[in-house]
């Protein structure tokens, strides 16, 4: 079994990351809003699926967040 290093700096809002099978990341966020100022997502980055909490970074969004990266096979997007 080999392992990957992964070197790019993650953005400064990640506040966790998941990689995903084929090499996108599943990143969960701060989103507050008016009404919601503790509210978190966590967003794939290759599909664009979203899961959202309310209260802030709880365990079932990090569980959503590993869950979803175990199986998605969306690509990430080119960058150019």
């Amino acid at each position: 079994m080999t392992s990957q290093t992964i070197e790019t700096a993650w953005p400064a809002e990640v506040l966790f990351r998941f990689l995903t099978i084929v090499g996108a990341t599943v990143d969960v966020i701060p989103q507050p809003s008016q009404s919601l100022p503790h509210r978190h997502a966590a967003t794939c980055r290759g599909c664009e699926a979203t899961n959202f909490n309310a209260i802030g970074v709880s365990n079932d969004l990090k569980k959503w967040a590993q869950a979803h990266s175990e199986n998605c096979r969306a690509l990430p997007r080119p960058t150019a």
